[in-house]
């Protein structure tokens, strides 16, 4: 999408018409707070810009056209953040950007990501748009977009399904549980961008690397650690990038010191998304008990999100992610965490279920501005219920 960053590059867009109202862009000279709520709701479904300060001047022959028309900008910020907070329903987090033009003057440019709550409400009615304008949206198609919504849920699912069935072992021969972490674009994401870093073995091993230590400097030696899984694979849908013990637990029979719980294997698929299995989601604290790697899981649910962030900047995509997270085999165990802890009386907390699974949708805006939040909602649940929020993020829980 245009982005201007100057008084010159708005009259060079108008001019060139690189500026003009479309499904993703609204201009107006002025707006009320009513037009403000309405516009940004309208644009929370695909994401889009408001800009304020342009006018639509008519023609002669009845045509129009765009002309600049700054306005006093003092106070916009605080204006727009008030709007999007407390006239949308849910909320609707937005980027306001202030343009100057001179003498306090100028434009204010409302950046809306694609919101996985969408469609939002204002003054009790639901907004869209069509091809450049926004409408109020009809009870069908407010039911569409919410059974999108839950497409989108049930989608993240299928896709834990599918990797936790694609695990390297069979649960026959696994002695641990294991963690599965994915990450698929909601859109379309240019093929072309994502062949051409498919096919650059020194970027993806870059790639791999830069997110060894994206994450709590107390869990990013926890292993296996990014720093070994660079022996690239070809696979079906896209590359494979593991270490040995990955590559070991494809072949019968085992090579000798293979590790399980050494298992990482980070796939990026030709779809733009991400695929990671770890075969240490449990461990043997003795011989008789068995403890959940919740720091582990932490520990890849922040390099997911540092990855997925990087994906869309190098995909030049900035719509919706489904991301999840999967760790089987962990009923009646309790955290690594709670080993060392004797400063209660309280029993450690254990798992109910054999498997935790948790998937969110969450736009790459977000991930790039408040990626602890996507981290939250996929580990939080389980370190509640463990008790190792505190710990982990720093929380009560």
């Amino acid at each position: 999408m245009w982005q201007p960053a100057s008084e010159a590059e708005i009259l060079e867009g108008i001019r060139s018409g690189a500026l003009s109202e479309s499904h993703y862009l609204e201009v107006k000279e002025q707006a009320r707070n009513e037009q403000i709520a309405q516009t940004l709701a309208s644009f929370a479904i695909d994401g889009g810009m408001f800009i304020i300060g342009i006018a639509e001047v008519k023609e002669g022959n009845g045509s129009k056209r765009l002309a600049a028309k700054p306005i006093a900008v003092e106070g916009m910020i605080e204006r727009i953040d008030g709007i999007s907070r407390n006239a949308i329903e849910p909320p609707l987090p937005v980027t306001t950007r202030l343009i100057q033009a001179g003498d306090g003057t100028g434009f204010v440019v409302v950046t809306v990501p694609p919101s996985p709550l969408a469609p939002h409400m204002t003054g009790s009615k639901y907004y869209g748009r069509g091809d450049a304008s926004k409408h109020a949206l009809s009870d069908a198609e407010v039911l569409r977009h919410h059974q999108r919504r839950q497409e989108q849920a049930d989608l993240g699912m299928r896709l834990l399904d599918s990797a936790e069935s694609s695990d390297h072992l069979p649960p026959s021969e696994r002695e641990h549980g294991h963690i599965y972490l994915i990450a698929e674009p909601m859109m379309p994401v240019n093929g072309a961008l994502v062949d051409q870093f498919l096919d650059d073995n020194e970027a993806l091993v870059n790639f791999l690397l830069s997110g060894q230590n994206k994450c709590k400097p107390n869990l990013a030696s926890f292993y296996p650690t990014p720093q070994y899984a660079t022996r690239i694979k070809h696979r079906e849908l896209g590359i494979s990038m593991m270490n040995s013990d990955a590559e070991g637990a494809l072949q019968v029979p085992k090579p000798a010191g293979f590790s399980e719980k050494s298992i990482l294997d980070v796939e990026l698929l030709e779809s733009g998304g991400i695929r990671i299995l770890i075969g240490r989601g449990t461990d043997k604290w003795t011989p008789e008990e068995s403890i959940i790697c919740d720091g582990l899981a932490v520990a890849y649910a922040q390099r997911l999100t540092f990855w997925t962030n990087i994906l869309s900047e190098r995909y030049a995509y900035r719509s919706l992610w489904t991301l999840g997270l999967r760790i089987n085999g962990v009923k009646g165990l309790r955290s690594h965490m709670m080993m060392d802890d004797w400063s209660s009386f309280e029993p450690p907390r254990t798992m109910h279920s054999d498997v935790y699974s948790r998937t969110i949708t969450v736009s790459a805006d977000a991930l790039e501005s408040s990626p602890d939040g996507a981290v939250e909602s996929l580990v939080g649940r389980l370190l509640k219920m463990l008790g190792t929020t505190r710990h982990h993020l720093g929380k009560v829980g």
